[in-house]
């Protein structure tokens, strides 16, 4: 295991394997291609440590993602080469454009996945531009680059999945534990009403690790142990730790409050005390019976009309769900644990049921970043097309590569500043080895010996997350610049130093054309993401897109998980002053509430008082969305006050009329936390 102890890392057994096996499976590309007679073995090198990860599912997906794109992008490049070779300035064009478009696609996609599409994109770069002179090669060199790519995806499956492979599904069952355990503990904190800041962070941060074990599911089908969780199970399971956030957080706000106005009765808080032991020991009581508690609890207060009645209703509401809740995920953790065991009809069907997870998408950033593409490639051509430079290309299919690695950052040129300083410092002892000690040796072993002490330390720096993107381009700039091949190197001095060169050229020119058009600072970036919510509740509230409430909390929670490590950054601009994703994640699960009450109420007065509210809430978050900076108006305080009245006078048989009163005092308590207490007395003078 990684441990870090005071700044220092603590290098495992884990660690070694992985960077053994990576560059086992490196010489093994590299033997084969020499025998094999190919021409570019570096490129197979290349791919060994570009799809080695630490889990051996994901090795897999990630080497049939790099596959299928390499083919892809090829392909491309096939059609578009001689079809505009005659037009270079077209040519270019098209190039550039396919390859914006493919990375807008990977963007979208948010998912490992997201690589087969980026692949796609670049490939074509890497094929096109080198051939755009010689475009009878064209065909040639996209067979060439396929067979590199290919037989260095299967010697990196070859040696992770074979030589003590981690399985996904293990890190996922240990992921699990972890995750269930903090959540019942600050579950059980929230039920206490005094949570700490420490608890806070540590709720919020659920929000990423259901992203994680999302992440971490999509590699499942690409698993190499024969027992393994299914994917569906999952899914159920993130869509219920999901709405465990919010359902914990509006829990405490009612017991905070209720507490504070001395109206938390014994008999309420006995209750809670008693969920408490259940969460930290299921043995402890029967969920059925605190259930039933819960629900008879909420049916005693539902008997009066007063603002703590509405608020202990909610809360013992919200308890019966909590407890039902907990017990589902529970069962789905443990069908996760032990896949083997039959499941109950009931789990079956929540399993069934699971949808796929919703993200939180950026066009109008992704397209940014697409025309970055689009003019890094573009300003990279034109110098290479007008000035004659023969190593063009090679800064052009560079500058492609770096605007789409680094794309989804908030400023990616920090990333492409590091790639190129990476690649500088190889530079040297790409040419110490070049000119010093390949030219001294021969024979497979022997060169086998002089790559393992350069090799095998930068592995183990790989297989540490913090250090992996510091260490890939130092990884990748190497077995690039060396372009081992039968020979052991280039053919002179000046090609060395022109290709590196060329090289540098193209990640400067990536770094200034993303500087001009894509850069965001933390704040903008929460900001874009806030609005987007914002945008998102009005539409809710308009019955536009978002439909139930699993998806619009999949995709909230998802915001919260992109705000969190941003807000350190960002917290001190004046804009965010008053902003909170969690809160509005649980607006919008009242939002699309009173909306479906508002379809489902019988005609009347109480069914245009929440027509009303609903309207009154779609245009206040639309001008939030559109970057106005308000509160919520007075005048929507005064329009739940009056749904709420009308829905209590509803009668007590009418379906629809406690989750109606639910969504109106989450709203109130949500949007008017300081207002006073609801009287209806004063609505009826």
């Amino acid at each position: 295991m990684c441990r870090r102890d005071a700044g220092r890392v603590t290098i495992g057994v884990r660690h070694l394997v992985f960077s053994a096996n990576a560059f086992a499976g490196a010489l093994l590309a590299l033997f084969l291609s020499f025998e094999i007679g190919l021409e570019r073995p570096f490129w197979a090198m290349v791919t060994v440590y570009i799809a080695s990860q630490p889990l051996s599912g994901a090795s897999v997906s990630k080497g049939v993602f790099r596959l299928i794109g390499t083919v892809v992008g090829a392909g491309a490049a096939v059609v578009m080469v001689p079809a505009f070779v005659n037009a270079p300035v077209l040519l270019t064009l098209v190039m550039a454009l396919w390859v914006g478009g493919c990375l807008f696609v990977s963007l979208m996609d948010r998912t490992p996945r997201s690589y087969l599409f980026m692949l796609a994109g670049y490939t074509a770069a890497f094929v096109g531009f080198p051939s755009a002179g010689h475009p009878e090669q064209v065909f040639g060199t996209a067979v060439l680059r396929a067979q590199e790519i290919g037989l260095g995806v299967f010697c990196a499956m070859l040696f992770h999945s074979i030589i003590f492979p981690l399985s996904v599904g293990d890190a996922v069952r240990d992921r699990l534990r972890d995750i269930l355990a903090d959540a019942e503990r600050w579950t059980a904190d929230a039920l206490s009403g005094a949570s700490s800041p420490e608890t806070e962070m540590e709720r919020r941060r659920l929000a990423n690790d259901t992203t994680e074990l999302h992440l971490l599911g999509t590699h499942l089908p690409y698993d190499t142990a024969r027992i393994r969780p299914e994917r569906r199970t999952l899914a159920a399971l993130q869509d219920r730790l999901v709405l465990l956030l919010p359902m914990a957080s509006a829990i405490e706000d009612r017991i905070v409050t209720l507490r504070a106005a001395g109206a938390l009765p014994e008999y309420l808080d006995r209750l809670i005390e008693d969920i408490r032991s259940w969460i930290k020991d299921p043995a402890a009581a029967d969920p059925d019976m605190l259930h039933e508690r819960a629900e008879a609890l909420s049916r005693e207060a539902a008997r009066r009309h007063d603002w703590n009645a509405l608020l202990q209703v909610n809360l013992a509401g919200r308890l019966a769900e909590l407890i039902v809740l907990l017990g589902t995920i529970r069962s789905l953790a443990r069908a996760i644990r032990f896949p083997e065991e039959k499941l109950p009809q009931a789990l079956r069907q929540t399993i069934r049921a699971a949808r796929p997870r919703k993200f939180h998408l950026d066009y109008a950033l992704a397209l940014r970043s697409a025309f970055a593409a689009v003019l890094a490639i573009g300003g990279c051509a034109a110098f290479w097309i007008f000035s004659g430079w023969p190593d063009g290309a090679t800064a052009t299919m560079i500058a492609a590569v770096m605007c789409c690695f680094f794309a989804a950052m908030d400023d990616p040129t920090v990333a492409q500043r590091g790639f190129l300083y990476g690649t500088a410092a190889g530079i040297p002892l790409v040419g110490l080895y070049l000119f010093a000690i390949l030219p001294m040796i021969s024979g497979f072993p022997l060169l086998a010996l002089v790559l393992a002490p350069l090799f095998l330390p930068l592995g183990v720096a790989v297989a540490f997350p913090a250090l992996a993107g510091a260490t890939m381009p130092l990884v990748v700039g190497i077995a690039g610049g060396l372009a081992l091949n039968n020979n052991y190197g280039p053919s002179d001095f000046a090609t060395f130093v022109n290709s590196n060169f060329a090289l540098c050229a193209g990640v400067l020119a990536a770094i200034f054309a993303t500087r001009l058009v894509r850069v965001l600072d933390p704040a903008a970036a929460v900001l874009r993401v806030l609005r987007a919510g914002w945008r998102d509740l009005a539409d809710a509230a308009e019955g536009r897109s978002i439909r139930s409430p699993a998806a619009w909390t999949s995709r909230m929670l998802d915001r919260v998980g992109l705000i969190l490590p941003r807000l350190p950054r960002a917290a001190a601009d004046l804009r965010l002053a008053g902003t909170d994703a969690l809160r509005d994640l649980r607006v919008g699960l009242g939002v699309l509430q009173v909306r479906e009450a508002a379809r489902t109420t019988p005609s009347g007065a109480a069914r245009v008082a929440l027509e009303r509210l609903v309207a009154t809430l779609g245009r206040h978050f639309r001008r939030l969305g559109n970057g106005a900076s308000e509160r919520a108006p007075l005048m929507l305080l005064d329009e739940i006050d009056v749904a709420l009245a009308l829905t209590l006078d509803a009668p007590a048989d009418f379906p629809g009329r406690e989750p109606t009163l639910h969504a109106l005092v989450g709203l109130r308590r949500n949007l008017f936390p300081d207002a006073s207490a609801w009287q209806p007395e004063a609505l009826a003078a």
